[in-house]
Parts: C-alpha cells; structure tokens; sequence
C-alpha cells in the first residue's frame, strides 16, 4: 500500500518523500495500517526503477539535497490498478500464524508465555486507547458513514484479539494438553503417506472392537492371539 500512496500523493503533486512520510505520520497511517513512513525513501528508489515516478529536479537546502519526484503515466496507470485491486482485498486477514501455532506450545514455558501473552494485551488495549482518542479527534456530526465504521471496524478487531489472547491465557493448561497430544499424532503418523485427515487415528490406543469381534467369530483358532494383542495395546 505505500508504493500506491506515493503514487497518489505525486498524481496530484510533484514533491519529496519527506514530505509524503510527514503526512503518513500526521495522519498516523503508520499506527494502524501496513504503511510504514520508514519505507517511504525504499519504495521511491524502487518506483523509480520501475518507471513508475521520475526525478524532476533536486533543491538543495541548507546542506541537504531534496529530490523531488514526478509521476509518469505508466504510473498513473498502476495507480488506477493498485487501487482497483486493493478493494478486492480483505481488510484484515482471516489467517493470522497464531491461528496454528498455539496447538504448538508443549514445549515453551508456560510462565513466560503467559507474561509474553499478558504483555501483548496490554499492548492492545494500549493501541485500542489509542484509536479511541484519535476517534474523539476526527469524528464529528459532519464525518462520513465510512469514516464512522472504519473506527468501529479497527476498535472491533482490537476488542477480538484482546479476547482471543485472554481466553488462550485461560485455557492455556487445556491447549498445553492438545498440543501434547499433537506431538503425538506426528511422531506416530506418516504424513507423507496421508491422504486426507479421515485417514489419520487420533486416538493413541484406538481399538476397533467390532474388528476384534469378526476376526475372533471368523477365525476362532486365532481368539487367543487377538485378545493377547488387545491385552498389550491396552497396556500401552
């Protein structure tokens, strides 16, 4: 999304980065969204390289070169794309890594993952006191619908992740448990050779009884052998 700002940003004026990276700051674009005001200086050399932007002169002030870019129309070109395609995008991901990691957490102890978790949330509720004041500040009678459900879209999706993280913290002994007995299921199973999730036994002893009861009916000479295995696999 940066690259497509600068874009926009020169579509109306030729200008520098400095520039464009106060105003992502001013408008605190870089708190939450994935524009970074510290790629701004990147994202130009890399423009530039792609024909997107030229430099259009260099003004020297003081002992400092400001390089002042222009867009090209072959950016202007991808400006139109990029914004055609950035609303076909989610706003936020459904998948997020902890979404699989946390049935991995057997090995990791458990106080210091609770204090890195707890650590976490207040960072959350940091960021979501954050967001509350900036919405006192740009939210009025006169603010648009849009700008009215982007505040109560991001205060939402803090209000879920504060709870996703306290309820793992809850059941952390529980998820200590699952994550056991995935460890389990992978030092057992073959994944290599499964093809799909029904083919894989979840259950460290199954035992299939109607299986045992047709062997022994089928083959009553080899009852003893059957019930001898069952014996050692309910030891197990």
């Amino acid at each position: 999304m940066i690259k497509t700002l600068i874009l926009y940003y020169l579509s109306i004026k030729s200008t520098h980065g400095y520039e464009i990276q106060k105003y992502i700051q001013i408008n605190k674009m870089d708190e939450w969204t994935k524009i970074q005001s510290g790629s701004i200086y990147y994202a130009l050399a890399k423009l530039e390289k792609d024909g997107l932007i030229q430099l259009k002169r260099e003004e020297n002030i003081g002992a400092k070169v400001k390089k002042i870019y222009c867009i090209t129309d072959e950016g202007k070109k991808v400006l139109r794309e990029s914004l055609v395609k950035e609303f076909s995008m989610p706003i936020y991901n459904v998948g997020a890594d902890k979404f699989v990691a946390y049935p991995f957490i057997d090995g990791i102890d458990r106080n210091l993952l609770v204090e890195t978790i707890e650590k976490h949330i207040s960072q959350l509720k940091q960021k979501k006191r954050e967001i509350l004041k900036w919405q006192e500040i740009k939210i009025s009678d006169v603010s648009l619908g849009i700008e009215r459900v982007s505040f109560e879209m991001m205060i939402s999706m803090l209000d879920y992740q504060i709870k996703w993280h306290e309820v793992l913290i809850s059941e952390m002994d529980i998820c200590v448990q699952r994550s056991k007995e995935v460890r389990k299921i992978i030092e057992k199973v073959d994944f290599s050779e499964v093809k799909n999730l029904n083919d894989i036994n979840y259950e460290d002893n199954h035992i299939d009884i109607k299986k045992i009861k047709n062997e022994i009916i089928n083959n009553p000479d080899k009852a003893e052998k059957v019930l001898s295995q069952l014996i050692k696999k309910l030891k197990k």
